[in-house]
């Protein structure tokens, strides 16, 4: 991963371990049924593929944080005792 951070120009933290996993997971799969010979190639290809594993950075806040005000209860009706 830290070779394909390199490449993609990131730091390796910024790359899923996650997504990462399920790209080589189906790399892994996909490579069982290749012919022997582009095995070579296949370290690079996986690099290639693991430059979509790039976590996008989030944008700040727009409002501050603050503890919000507890809500109001419910209006209440008391039942008088005297009906008559």
């Amino acid at each position: 991963m830290a070779k394909a951070a390199i490449q993609a120009k990131v730091e390796p933290t910024d790359l899923s371990i996650l997504r990462a996993l399920h790209i080589l997971q189906n790399e892994m799969i996909w490579a069982a049924g290749m012919a022997l010979g582009k095995l070579p190639a296949h370290p690079l290809r996986l690099r290639i593929q693991l430059q979509f594993a790039i976590i996008e950075k989030r944008r700040g806040r727009q409002c501050r944080r603050v503890v919000k005000a507890l809500p109001k209860g419910y209006a209440v009706k008391y039942l008088k005792k005297d009906l008559n």
